[in-house]
């Protein structure tokens, strides 16, 4: 970088200083507090914030694209709460990300994904029929679940009050978080449903910066859901599923949805401040810690609704430190748990969060992000931390006085 002078005609400086904060790169004071902020900055082949940004200001898109910071930064947005011009790492990596020369740095597992959402509309190519065969298969086993014989997980039912939007691991790995969720609707008396058309609460486009791509598996969600006729599309425990779907969809399809969108911790924390849902917490005797995801604390403001339920179904909520908008990032953001070649280099990023795992001194955590919990789950085996880790609706599931 040496003897580089501002090029205002590269294609990403042209992109970026469209807004009076978040992309206002030329603003940057090359204060370096976006440095001390990250989690990642002192440690083995961390990307650097600040040269990032500069990098961006200068219009050197090519040496930025190749210096592969792009895909390390994690765009959990922890350097963007201490910078005193408003810029957005976030806004910025995702716009640089979407650059044409960039497309050969985007993880062929993410490429994948994003045409089996497209063409299938699943990321891991879930087919309508085995949706239908899964989800019958588990109404099967619920009536025993419930102990009730009219007792079934519904699909594809129009006019209900709630649709459940599942993440593809629960239709893969995590068939019981599926079953436990399915609990919990049926508890709250309601009518929901399942949909073959909804399978998929991820949008793997949102970390590529494809902002055209982004809002087509938006509308693959909003679109069969106003044709359903639903009045509250209730979202998995994922992060950047919240985020795209709950905080940034009016933007991203330029209008309102047809319906309420809610997160499960939400949904559950709604009804069981009206007495329906009712819980005992002596099922875990035990104090829990609970982590932020930087989609749904930092980046969303959905700080509060986790907490109080987590507050109702366990001896009581232990605070890591720091948290909030301080939060330490899990260490798989910016769709690096998406790509399976990054396993140890997300040992290596998510060692901040394990250290401060270890330093609860507690055995069990909690989070409201199905891909955190993956993530939590993996550090706690390779740090050999000893702690249990599940997801806050799931632990609510536990709980349930039916």
């Amino acid at each position: 970088m040496d003897n580089a002078t501002i090029n205002k005609t590269s294609v990403l400086y042209k992109m970026l200083n469209q807004y009076p904060l978040g992309d206002n790169i030329s603003e940057c004071l090359t204060c370096g507090v976006c440095n001390s902020r990250c989690t990642w900055f002192d440690q083995e082949g961390g990307p650097l914030p600040r040269q990032i940004i500069r990098m961006a200001a200068l219009g050197l898109d090519e040496q930025l694209v190749n210096s592969n910071m792009l895909w390390d930064c994690l765009i959990c947005n922890r350097c963007t709460q201490g910078c005193p011009m408003g810029i957005s790492m976030d806004k910025v990596v995702r716009k640089a990300r979407s650059l044409a020369i960039a497309d050969d740095k985007i993880s062929n597992d993410i490429k994948i994904g994003i045409k089996n959402r497209i063409e299938l509309g699943d990321v891991n190519a879930l087919t309508k029929d085995e949706f239908v065969e899964t989800v019958e298969w588990l109404s099967e086993e619920f009536v025993d679940e419930v102990d009730d014989p009219k007792a079934r997980i519904p699909h594809d039912i129009k006019g209900t009050k709630l649709l459940y939007l599942p993440n593809p691991r629960e239709l893969a790995t995590s068939l019981l978080h599926l079953t436990a969720m399915a609990k919990l609707f049926y508890a709250t008396k309601e009518t929901w449903t399942m949909s073959c058309r909804h399978t998929d609460v991820t949008n793997w486009a949102y970390f590529t910066g494809r902002n055209d791509m982004t809002k087509k598996m938006a509308l693959m969600v909003v679109e069969p859901a106003e044709e359903l006729g639903i009045e509250t599309l209730v979202l998995s425990e994922c992060g950047h599923g919240y985020h795209t779907l709950k905080y940034l969809l009016e933007d991203i399809i330029g209008r309102k949805p047809g319906f309420e969108v809610v997160s499960m911790p939400e949904l559950i924390l709604r009804y069981a401040q009206k007495g329906v849902l009712k819980f005992d917490p002596s099922v875990h005797p035990y104090k829990i810690a609970y982590h932020d995801p930087c989609n749904i604390g930092r980046k969303s403001g959905g700080y509060d609704a986790p907490r109080q339920l987590l507050s109702m179904i366990c001896e009581g909520g232990v605070e890591l430190t720091p948290n909030r908008e301080d939060s330490v990032c899990c260490g798989g953001g910016g769709g690096m748990l998406q790509d399976s070649t990054t396993t140890m280099k997300r040992m290596i990023t998510g060692k901040p969060k394990a250290n401060q795992m270890k330093a609860t001194g507690l055995s069990h955590l909690t989070t409201a992000c199905l891909s955190c919990h993956r993530q939590l789950g993996e550090l706690c085996d390779h740090y050999k931390l000893g702690i249990q880790v599940n997801t806050v609706a799931y632990l609510a599931s536990e709980s349930l006085i039916l």
